[in-house]
């Protein structure tokens, strides 16, 4: 009975000795070195894009106000948020309600302006039927833009006399998005330009979609945030969308407008990258990290020690870094000027030596990984619908010498052969999607007489 207590008692010995040896070596071998040259790229600030930045008038569009007015307001709402304390967690594990939401002080010293659509007549962004819903209600929406032209003419200014959007606020989990105010002037200049094509003003009203198009794809060059990213890319959609609603019945032999010449030459295939968005949105991920703090406050109600012992704030970091970074590496480099679909290696087990000491933090890395490649290729699809509508205007320049709508695709100059084929099926040019949520295809109808 003794000697059986001595094995169990040297079995269980051994088994704390080799379980602290494992801890004690999760904890000194990680990071790695490779996780610590990635949390350094990641942490290294973005320079500055050329131009002008759209914070201010994107940030105020909702008021009528002079440039001088919004640049000086917008400069004290910076100060005042930046400055500010960072809520942490109340004791029930949510975000303390400590310090309110933000507000410009705009808010009460000005009237502000807000979109009153009750039967939602205007086009969303998006894929809609923009050109049917004008026609269904023209003086509904006739009424709606009159009541709403500063809004409407502030949000094209905004989007046309400015280069980029990035915000000045600290990123943090709270930080105000500036570019979902937008959304509202986004629906008035999509539909004012349905709205003026319905009219007849065929050639002006396809002059604005590609201004707007130009426009945005000039802000997607530099794309802030993941919500920039987002909008940008429905807005892209929209607008391409009601481009080729117009040019499907707009007669061949008329000429396009010059705001469309841009439009004849899209984005090379290496363009669609996620590394900007990506190496802006660590600091929201730091932001929670730093709030965790050393795991405590990662169970409600609870003490928090086992997480505080399975969770390692700057492991965490780093490992997050080193997942984030590969959008900025060599691998992704090439697959997207192959215009493949852009996929990491698959998230690593939790199994592993370095998850002994950082079991929380592993799972916590291994729930983002879906979501950012999702991301990656709705960019990728951006730049592929660009190609698509560049072939169509194309196609638009170009004798049929007798040849089929298919042949033609096929002879189309290299710049845009760059990236995945291009399908004819039944009179409409298709490409196949990456990020297949709203659909796998892409279609754009070919006017009658080019077929």
């Amino acid at each position: 009975m003794k000697r059986m207590l001595r094995v169990v008692s040297g079995v269980v010995l051994g088994v704390l000795v080799l379980a602290g040896a494992l801890f004690a070596t999760s904890r000194l071998h990680w990071p790695t070195r490779a996780q610590q040259r990635a949390l350094a790229e990641m942490t290294t600030p973005l320079p500055v894009p050329a131009g002008k930045n759209a914070f201010a008038d994107v940030w105020l569009l909702r008021y009528d106000l002079t440039e001088t007015e919004r640049t000086r307001i917008a400069g004290e709402d910076v100060e005042r948020f930046n400055r500010r304390g960072v809520p942490g967690f109340a004791a029930d594990g949510t975000v303390s309600d400590e310090t309110p939401g933000f507000t410009s002080v705009a808010e009460g010293r000005y009237p502000q302006e807000k979109l009153h659509d009750p039967g939602r007549v205007l086009c969303n962004a998006g894929n809609d039927d923009c050109l049917g819903k004008v026609r269904a209600e023209p003086a509904r929406i006739d009424a709606i833009l009159v009541a709403h032209a500063g809004l409407l003419e502030r949000t094209r200014d905004a989007l046309e006399r400015n280069d980029y959007l990035r915000t000045p606020f600290r990123l943090t989990y709270d930080t105000p998005l500036a570019i979902a105010g937008l959304n509202d002037g986004m629906r008035l200049m999509r539909t004012a330009a349905a709205r003026a094509y319905v009219r007849g003003e065929t050639v002006s009203a396809l002059a604005e979609t590609c201004r707007a198009t130009a426009a945005w794809r000039h802000w997607m060059r530099h794309p802030d945030l993941l919500l920039d990213l987002m909008m940008g890319d429905a807005a892209l959609r929209g607008w391409l969308a009601l481009q080729g609603q117009m040019l499907a019945s707009l007669p061949a032999d008329v000429s396009l407008p010059a705001a469309c010449a841009s439009l004849r030459e899209p984005p090379p295939p290496g363009g669609a990258s996620l590394c900007q968005v990506a190496r802006r949105e660590f600091a929201f991920a730091r932001s929670l990290l730093d709030l965790a703090g050393d795991g405590k406050a990662m169970r409600p109600g609870e003490s928090g020690w086992l997480d505080s012992l399975g969770y390692r704030p700057d492991a965490t970091l780093a490992m997050v870094a080193e997942a984030r970074a590969w959008h900025c590496g060599e691998t992704a480099r090439r697959q997207l000027l192959a215009d493949q679909p852009a996929i990491p290696a698959a998230p690593r087990s939790s199994w592993r030596l370095e998850c002994v000491a950082n079991w929380f933090g592993c799972r916590l890395v291994a729930m983002e990984y879906a979501g950012m490649i999702d991301y990656q290729h709705r960019l990728q699809d951006q730049r592929a619908r660009l190609n698509l509508m560049a072939t169509l205007l194309w196609l638009r320049e170009q004798p049929r010498d007798g040849r089929t709508l298919a042949a033609r695709v096929r002879a189309r100059p290299a710049t845009l052969r760059q990236g995945r084929d291009i399908q004819v099926v039944e009179g409409r040019l298709r490409i196949p999607l990456f990020e297949q949520r709203d659909g796998a295809y892409w279609e754009l109808d070919v006017p009658a007489e080019l077929r």
